[in-house]
């Protein structure tokens, strides 16, 4: 099984989350500029960081759900010329996005380590 096809069916599967993800990622952001403009610095701390954290999980979860639910298919026999290489260009595009993706899930998983244990410490 192609990792392009996994990854199209792990959006799919999350396709249903879609719009709560992007709600407590909204919340979150609300959250965390009302902390920001109207919080007392010594007691907003313990909820500023966690809240910053759901945010950058829900904005991750949206955009990966957003962009892998719909994967062009391997270029069939059908296809001949031109959109055979259109079809394998936008796949090799695909696979250069799941690359980036797995680099800012790991960016998001050392600051949210890093965010989580400033707001716990």
């Amino acid at each position: 099984m192609d990792l392009l096809h996994r990854l199209q069916d792990v959006a799919l599967w999350l396709r249903p989350a879609l719009r709560p993800f992007i709600g407590l990622g909204a919340l979150s952001l609300a959250l965390a500029a009302f902390l920001v403009l109207f919080g007392d610095p010594q007691t907003s701390d313990p909820l500023l960081l966690p809240a910053i954290v759901g945010m950058l999980w829900c904005l991750c979860a949206a955009l990966f759900i957003t962009t892998f639910e719909s994967v062009p298919p391997p270029a069939g026999a059908d296809l001949r010329g031109g959109q055979r290489l259109k079809r394998a260009v936008a796949r090799v595009w695909y696979r250069l996005l799941a690359l980036t993706f797995v680099g800012l899930t790991v960016a998001a998983i050392l600051l949210s380590q890093r965010l989580i244990g400033e707001a716990l410490g």
